[in-house]
């Protein structure tokens, strides 16, 4: 199994140990600016990494707390697998504890714990008050059943306890996904002499590798990966979910800024128009009105830019909508992501939500049509709905039409999802089939297994054939699909085809038994020439029962020993000297009787007339009258 990476991260009001309490978990001080030490505050992300009880290595990311820096501290939440909500013993839940808490609600990040930290400073019967009043705060929250520790960062109090209630929680938790395109929000850049330029984040998806080709976006600014480190150990791969710096060749540091993207190019889209879902916040205190300035935070970016509301004349506390966030600048930002509103001035938390995707342009309000797509982009990543879609083969109209899409939008997707291994293309004649990877190799492997049981049940078979294999596969497609994709897979070498047969590429190995049998039913016929005698008779003479003894006759002509013949079954190499003969005969003479052909082949008339019948039917005679002639 791959090793799986996470990041922890604090939130908090200032003032309450965040950075204390990083020191005590991982031994590493994150406060690096001679400003944040003289004045004892975080004022830029710090970050740490630790290796905890069970072994697991987690980087960790020190937010600021105060009001004035909720920009930095909304760049580190943006990642996080688990938060560590820390609330000073002796002052309980505080304004910025309260707006932390709201960002954290509205990123949706999955899992957290509450930190009571400074336990040292309060009595017993205190702190038990304390946790009362928090657990009471908080019921309302995303925090409403976290879990609780107590501890003192200072003292070192309750520190193993929560370093492996850290480690249970992490044992829930999905890793980010290190296929797909690479994204790596950028919340640091700066040159080193010797090296260039040096750009640092937490690499949401993707891996990175050295030599790779990257962009910078916005701006598609290409540079290549000189070197990387994932917590300060040189590396040749970096993985999702890991702290990683990356030194890029062909880019010059002024050309980066904090809030850039580094991503793989030409996946992901760029825009000023995102298609938004948007909650405003319960405890904001007056609604979201439409073109409202705001302060747009999509993970380590700000940008400034008005609402465009779609369903709604105004978005009332608590209540939520469809709209389009109008930006000031370009931003590269995917379906599902999660973004925070601030108000313009005073800034403060307000609302916030996830995305849809990015627009080409504005919508018009209260249009059904609009509304009903954004119901359908709200349903989840299109990404995901798309792969949803190609359970089976369907063509790019098909999918269109089912998710209502522009086939701009559609060919964004496909490439994305080619470029991450997700998607299949086949052929139907010259029309493009897209199917789902995961769900085309499930169903593959159905219908090997399928395939290898048959022949296991039937070894003489010679597998099964296309139309059966239809029907026992559950397929509705139609016959020119079936037919298509069936073919298309041979080719590929999954199995095999022999005519109207489909096999294992392996094939099947008939059991000794049988064997024997067959090699039996070989003798009886092997003197007969052309006066074969019953075949269920002779074939119960060798153990082969009347049920099974069609399917022996059908190996055998399925193989060129036997020819089926009206109900006689003559061996191949007595029909071959038989039909010479005859031929001689009639370019000699012209025409000839069937009791001249009896006599010529010394058979009766019983298998005479079949024959004959058999050889104008190959057009190699054609009946005149009573006679024979060639065809």
């Amino acid at each position: 199994m791959a090793e799986r990476h996470y990041l922890v991260g604090t939130a908090g009001h200032v003032d309450h140990g965040k950075t204390e309490l990083i020191r005590a978990l991982s031994g590493m001080e994150t406060d690096r600016l001679k400003e944040e030490k003289q004045r004892g505050i975080s004022i830029e992300l710090g970050f740490a990494h630790m290796a905890l009880p069970s072994g697991r290595q987690i980087g960790i990311v020190d937010v600021p707390g105060h009001e004035r820096f909720v920009r930095q501290m909304l760049a580190g939440a943006s990642g996080m697998d688990i938060v560590l909500l820390v609330i000073a013993a002796d002052e309980g839940i505080m304004p910025q504890t309260q707006e932390h808490l709201d960002i954290l609600t509205l990123l949706g990040i999955p899992r957290g714990i509450v930190v009571i930290n400074k336990v040292d400073l309060v009595d017993e019967e205190w702190l038990d008050l304390m946790e009362e009043e928090i657990r009471e705060e908080l019921k309302e929250t995303a925090f409403s059943g976290a879990p609780i520790c107590r501890v003192s960062a200072l003292a070192g109090v309750g520190i193993p306890s929560l370093l492996q209630t850290i480690d249970g929680l992490l044992l829930e938790a999905e890793s980010k996904k290190s296929t797909g395109p690479v994204r790596m929000p950028i919340d640091r850049v700066f040159s080193i002499q010797g090296f260039g330029t040096v750009v640092t984040g937490t690499l949401h998806n993707g891996t990175v590798k050295l030599g790779q080709e990257l962009a910078i976006e916005p701006g598609h600014i290409l540079a290549k990966v000189r070197s990387l480190q994932v917590y300060k150990n040189k590396v040749s791969v970096a993985e999702a979910g890991q702290r990683v710096a990356v030194n890029l060749a062909g880019v010059d540091v002024a050309e980066v800024e904090r809030g850039s993207v580094l991503v793989m190019p030409n996946v992901f889209k760029v825009g000023q128009i995102l298609d938004i879902k948007v909650l405003n916040l319960p405890s904001a205190d007056k609604p979201i009105t439409q073109r409202q300035r705001v302060r747009f935070h999509l993970g380590t970016t700000e940008i400034l830019g008005r609402i465009h509301l779609l369903d709604q004349k105004e978005l009332t506390p608590g209540q939520e909508g469809f709209a389009q966030i109008l930006l000031e600048e370009p931003v590269v930002a995917a379906s599902g992501d999660r973004f925070v509103l601030r108000f313009y001035s005073p800034t403060h938390t307000i609302a916030g939500g996830k995305v849809l995707g990015v627009a080409d342009f504005k919508q018009k309000r209260f249009k059904q049509a609009v509304i009903a797509q954004m119901k359908i982009k709200d349903q989840g990543d299109p990404l995901d709905l798309l792969e949803r879609e190609m359970d089976e083969p369907r063509t790019g109209l098909e999918l269109a039409t089912r998710l209502h899409l522009t086939s701009c939008e559609l060919d964004e997707s496909l490439r994305a999802l080619e470029e991450s291994e997700r998607l299949e293309i086949w052929l139907e004649d010259e029309t493009k089939l897209y199917w789902g990877t995961a769900t085309a190799e499930i169903w593959r492997s159905k219908l090997i297994n399928l395939i290898s049981s048959y022949e296991k049940l039937n070894p003489l078979r010679g597998g099964i054939s296309r139309e059966e294999l239809k029907t026992r596969q559950g397929i509705a497609w139609t016959h020119r699909r079936w037919q298509s994709i069936l073919e298309q897979g041979s080719v590929r070498g999954f199995y095999r085809i022999a005519g109207s047969k489909v096999q294992t590429n392996e094939g099947v190995e008939i059991p000794t038994s049988t064997l024997k049998r067959l090699e039996a039913l070989r003798e009886k016929w092997e003197l007969v020439g052309l006066m074969p005698p019953d075949f269920i008779a002779t074939a119960e003479t060798c153990g082969i029962s009347k049920a099974e003894a069609l399917e022996y006759a059908q190996y055998l002509c399925e193989t060129g020993e036997w020819t089926h013949i009206d109900q006689f079954y003559f061996k191949q190499k007595d029909l071959g000297p038989a039909k010479e003969r005859l031929i001689q005969f009639l370019k000699e003479h012209g025409e000839i009787g069937v009791s001249e052909v009896r006599e010529m082949w010394g058979t009766s008339r019983k298998f005479t007339v079949p024959l004959l019948e058999f050889f104008d039917n190959q057009k190699i005679t054609r009946r005149n009258g009573d006679k024979r002639i060639l065809y």
